[in-house]
């Protein structure tokens, strides 16, 4: 378990499913979380997905449950992960529920998956990619040392219209001085 001031971080569990199903089905959340037009998701397709992480069997992927502190509700969830050869760099991103955003929760679980991929996956380097207009995302990352990488327009098409999207990325030491 990863614990921060404002959330702790803990692996999803089948019940969570339920949640995160109400989540990935919010267009506004998913307008800033998956970059899809198709804003919905099955609860089969949902189980699916999350099978071997349920199971603990994913080489790729570990996923969060995010839990405010104060309430012991779930606020949303965090993945990190990895798929490049020789598994030096991660990737991280995250969804909160609106009652829980504007809190410092997103800044905090960034540091918390970003500090979990240097220290205990050895990783080089982590990024994350978001909308160029999410400025809470943007300004969550900066706060843990992370730099635009680059603006890759009108990369995302979401409710009719296309949008730019930006590359972020922190080395460790970066990270380590932002601390």
């Amino acid at each position: 378990m990863l614990r921060g001031k404002l959330v702790y971080l803990r692996g999803i569990e089948r019940h969570d499913l339920k949640l995160l199903h109400q989540l990935e089905n919010d267009e506004e959340l998913m307008e800033w979380a998956r970059f899809r037009p198709d804003n919905t998701v099955s609860m089969e397709e949902l189980e699916k997905r999350y099978e071997d992480e349920l199971k603990g069997n994913s080489p790729t992927r570990r996923t969060f449950a995010v839990v405010d502190k104060k309430t012991g509700k779930v606020a949303g969830w965090c993945s990190i992960r990895w798929w490049r050869a020789f598994y030096t760099t991660a990737d991280v991103g995250l969804a909160l529920a609106k009652e829980f955003r504007g809190k410092g929760i997103g800044a905090e679980v960034t540091r918390l998956l970003t500090g979990l991929a240097f220290d205990q996956y050895n990783m080089h380097k982590v990024e994350l990619f978001t909308r160029a207009d999410n400025q809470a995302m943007i300004r969550s990352a900066e706060r843990n040392g992370f730099r635009v990488e680059g603006r890759i327009r009108e990369t995302l098409y979401f409710n009719g219209k296309f949008h730019d999207g930006v590359q972020m990325g922190v080395l460790r030491e970066e990270f380590r001085k932002a601390g």
